[in-house]
């Protein structure tokens, strides 16, 4: 039969033969490494890497996805074997070869390959991904689960990599860089005892702390709501966060609640006993920043301390100002903001962002040595 190959490709297959001739590692026996660098073994893993992975972004998602899939011990032991894989397959293929431009890009390309999978599978198994969310004036410990939204974390991490506390000090409305509106800016203190570290965060700017990365997320109010008695004493205050929902008009209502909807809470809240079931919202001034008027539905308190059915008292008050219930007041006496921000340890970024240039650059250091390879032949 005759070989249509051209000169140049049986060179090529010559030198780098689909299956490795030689065998460096010769402390493991000739069938596990043969096994290790079977092309039918690297397709085999590509193709369940790749169902796993539409499994993970289709039929899960988010943090059950991570569970199930991304973080498991399974999946990355298989990444774990494609590292292997792909290094015995190559490096046994260019094992005694002399080192020219070609051979030299094609190392750096395999060897980027190979770091990018270990950094993916160290990455997947040490992550923390969560979301805290702070009043401003308040104050929360990182290592502390309670601290956050929720939590997104890899199988190995340890909430002690998480260290000191986050205060939020103050939002800003408005703020500018350079001229350039940010819109709102978060002013964010972060660090343990006496050694911490003050940043703004905004749309384009994050914080880094030990490792640690804040992202701005969302933001919105928290009133503080004071109770006072028939004497007009001072019974108990509280500052509570609103959730903000978005009205069909485009406009958002700012009220006690839950993400699903809003609904009325008991106060004093715990681990005092409630007096009665409310539901605040708040209608910001357009005109005065912190300033407008507040809103409150009051739900008297069966003998088992659930509110009943429906509201005994609704009625408005400017901020600052009283709301008589009859038996009670209600007054919000100030408007703070408060905001998200994600929380995000990637161990394995760094390394994968460099390996991933290191692969560029042999990809063109081979382009190169294969042109300038063409030439030398056209010459001769």
């Amino acid at each position: 039969m005759t070989d249509i190959r051209t000169p140049l490709e049986i060179e090529e297959d010559e030198n780098f033969p689909i299956e490795p001739r030689y065998h460096p590692i010769h402390k493991i026996s000739r069938k596990i490494y043969d096994f290790l660098a079977s092309a039918k073994l690297a397709m085999a893993l590509l193709v369940i890497i790749l169902v796993s992975c539409l499994t993970g972004v289709t039929i899960w998602r988010g943090p059950e996805a991570g569970r199930l899939v991304f973080a498991s011990l399974w999946f990355n032991s298989l990444l774990v074997l494609l590292v292997l894989n792909v290094a015995c397959c190559f490096f046994g293929r260019i094992w005694h070869r002399k080192l020219t431009l070609i051979i030299f890009g094609m190392i750096l390309f395999h060897l980027s390959f190979v770091v990018i999978l270990g950094g993916i599978v160290y990455n997947s198994l040490n992550y923390f991904r969560g979301v805290i969310r702070l009043t401003e004036g308040e104050t929360l410990p990182n290592n502390q689960l309670q601290s956050y939204d929720n939590v997104d974390h890899g199988r190995y991490f340890s909430l002690t990599r998480l260290k000191g506390e986050t205060t939020l000090v103050k939002m800003h409305t408005g703020y500018k860089v350079d001229g350039s509106d940010k819109r709102v800016a978060y002013e964010v203190l972060i660090g343990d005892g006496n050694q911490k570290t003050k940043g703004i965060l905004y749309a384009t700017h994050n914080m880094d702390f030990n490792g640690i990365k804040y992202f701005p997320d969302r933001e919105g109010y928290s009133v503080q709501v004071d109770l006072y008695g028939k004497q007009s004493e001072l019974l108990y205050g509280a500052i509570i966060p609103l959730q903000s929902f978005k009205q069909q008009n485009g406009d958002y209502k700012y009220t006690t609640g839950t993400k699903d909807g809003p609904e009325n809470i008991p106060y004093p809240q715990n681990p005092m006993s409630p007096v009665l079931g409310l539901q605040v919202s708040y209608s910001p001034s357009k005109l005065e920043e912190r300033g407008g008027d507040a809103l409150f539905q009051v739900w008297k308190i069966k003998q088992d301390g659930t509110p009943e059915e429906k509201f005994s008292a609704e009625g408005k008050a400017a901020i600052g100002s009283k709301f008589y219930t009859g038996e009670y007041s209600l007054s919000v006496s100030e408007v703070r903001y408060w905001t998200a921000m994600n929380v995000r340890y990637e161990p394995g970024q760094p390394v994968i962002l460099t390996s991933l240039w290191v692969g560029l650059a042999g990809m063109v250091i081979t382009t190169f040595g294969r042109i300038w390879k063409g030439k030398k032949r056209v010459v001769c």
